[in-house]
């Protein structure tokens, strides 16, 4: 392979690379900002901050999560066809089709906030932060197209920096904002409510009440005040990368010889019929997160009789600690699948099945290299890993234990199903995602009750029951990808050895652990001494095995230096 081709900005496993480092980042910042936000608002607002962002998340789902994605595929068409005209028209069209979706479902949002927040969620005070994330829609939906054309010229480095502006912008505007109108809900609320007297007990406690009340009502205003700015933040770097390469797009427009351009009724309908099922895939495929709650609030509820503080102690361990920690390295399988999908369909349109295949051997390959350490790590190191982050009680400490030991099945079974839905929709079978994870879907809803109420799983029957609909998804793709490409896992190389590297890998982090904490009995520096020789135990022994190649490593970001590092320490 050359070095121009290796180096080439469309290579996926660098651009995928680039976006998990730019998503790493973003949710470390997400992260620490998240502490003080968290004081401020103390429990009363961070709740109606949560609801207000629970409501937003379903209608960004039905609105702009697909957008991106649905554009990237529709360009990246357009420039394997070198039709640069049509793919401008493409980004024309599809900006005007998200700027009425946007507003449209902005307004929604803001005009239905009260009977969103009151009849919907009981929560009436989340009305206020739901007003300002409304316009927060539109913009998103704006940006996603932005994104969306960029990623379909097979460049994920304007949406990895406009991530990153975004998060900055929102961590300090959410945490200065929530301050500055948290003070605001108090003045207003004695502006309007004149104070009873001490006397009367009753009336006076009612009145600090809604003194608190009011406070955290306008301090979750402010905090996704931060959401707004930030999304806008984004769209207004991003707008000036677009804007910088114009001459360079100007360029490639002149050299299209195609004569026939396509009409922006013809884009309306072509970038509908794109949006409609990855909207509906994306939608089934995340909507399992959003029903296990109700599921398992109300079956401990009324058969097991488990108080509300009790099961939002269970869900807030689940949800806080193990979903959080499981939840980033996933995402790099999200970024690696981002970044593929218009790769793909470049190597599909232009009936190359020799690129399409080694593609997706490529996806699934390092996927699975970072899948099965960060799960395994998870499972030997969770319980430390929760006690230096969280603070973890004693009472706490034999559930995240428990829970903990499914990670590696968590992180490979959705990282698995996340790359091969990515890979079905590259190749044009934009459907199959949705009967598969519709499939899968009936069984998770089926089978987590029984889970609950015949084995007394409680909370880890969610866990449990995650796992089996990741697995499902991840079975009946690989069956669909089979037909569809006549593909053939390369069994060894993408699973056993990576597998083998990551048990051993385990062994010494455990082992590495187990003998600090016995000598120095401080969990901090145990930890992280742990997770070092781990990830160095790791490196060697993936080259050790043979799972990745010298020409694999010259393919990732600074691989030519990683390589040269190596033979310095003649591992190659």
């Amino acid at each position: 392979m050359s070095q121009s081709k290796r180096f080439n900005k469309n290579s996926f496993v660098i651009q995928g690379s680039i976006l998990a480092i730019a998503g790493i980042l973003v949710r470390v910042i997400g992260l620490v900002y998240r502490i003080p936000l968290t004081r401020i608002l103390g429990d009363e607002g961070i709740g109606y901050y949560s609801t207000a962002f629970d409501i937003y998340n379903v209608l960004l789902l039905l609105s702009s999560q697909s957008m991106p994605l649905a554009v990237s595929k529709i360009v990246s068409e357009k420039l394997e066809k070198r039709e640069y005209k049509n793919a401008n028209r493409v980004f024309k069209g599809s900006l005007i089709f998200a700027l009425i979706l946007g507003v449209v479902v902005g307004l929604f949002a803001f005009f239905g906030a009260d009977w969103l927040a009151t009849s919907i969620y009981k929560s009436a005070p989340s009305a206020l932060a739901l007003k300002v994330l409304a316009p927060t829609l539109t913009v998103v939906c704006v940006l996603g197209v932005f994104r969306g054309y960029f990623q379909g010229m097979g460049n994920m480095v304007p949406t990895a920096i406009s991530q990153i502006f975004e998060q900055i912008v929102n961590a300090f505007v959410s945490v200065f904002a929530a301050i500055e109108l948290s003070v605001v809900g108090i003045t207003t609320y004695k502006a309007v409510h004149l104070a009873p007297p001490k006397t009367d007990k009753v009336a006076y406690a009612k009145y600090i009440q809604g003194i608190a009340t009011s406070k955290a009502s306008y301090g979750a205003e402010g905090g996704t005040m931060g959401t707004l700015f930030g999304a806008i933040a984004a769209l207004i770097v991003i707008a000036i990368i677009l804007w910088r390469k114009n001459k360079q797009f100007k360029v490639q427009m002149q050299s299209d010889t195609n004569h026939t351009l396509d009409k922006y009724p013809r884009i309306t309908k072509i970038l509908t019929f794109t949006i409609l099922p990855v909207l509906l895939s994306t939608t089934i495929y995340n909507i399992s997160n959003l029903l296990d709650n109700p599921i398992f609030q109300n079956i401990m509820h009324k058969m097991f009789d488990m108080t509300t503080s009790e099961r939002a102690g269970h869900w807030g361990i689940y949800s806080g600690k193990y979903r959080l920690l499981t939840t980033m390295p996933i995402a790099i399988a999200a970024a690696l699948s981002t970044a593929m999908v218009p790769s793909l369909v470049r190597s599909y349109v232009a009936k190359n099945k020799e690129e399409l295949t080694n593609k997706v051997n490529q996806a699934f390959k390092f996927s699975m290299i970072v899948a099965f350490p960060c799960g395994v790590g998870l499972s030997v190191l969770g319980l430390p890993i929760n006690q230096l982050l969280f603070g973890v009680e004693n009472t706490d400490e034999v559930e995240i234990f428990i829970m903990m030991l499914f990670s590696v099945f968590t992180v490979v079974a959705f990282s698995l199903s996340t790359i091969s839905n990515a890979i079905l929709q590259g190749i044009d079978h934009l459907s199959i995602p949705i009967k598969n994870s519709a499939i899968s879907l009936g069984i998770h809803l089926v089978v987590l009750p029984i889970l609950m109420i015949v084995f007394r799983l409680s909370i880890f029957g969610v866990v449990i029951g995650d796992i089996l609909f990741a697995l499902v998804v991840c079975i009946l793709n690989a069956f669909s990808i089979k037909k569809y490409m006549d593909y053939k896992h390369d069994f060894v190389a993408i699973f056993i050895k990576p597998f083998i590297a990551a048990l051993f890998m385990g062994v010494a982090a455990f082992g590495t652990f187990t003998l600090l904490i016995l000598f120095t009995n401080n969990n901090i520096v145990s930890t992280i001494i742990a997770i070092v020789i781990a990830v160095m135990v790791y490196g060697v022994l993936l080259i050790k095995v043979k799972a990745i190649s010298e020409e694999e490593i010259l393919d990732l970001p600074k691989g030519t230096t990683l390589v040269k590092i190596l033979k310095k320490v003649k591992l190659i």
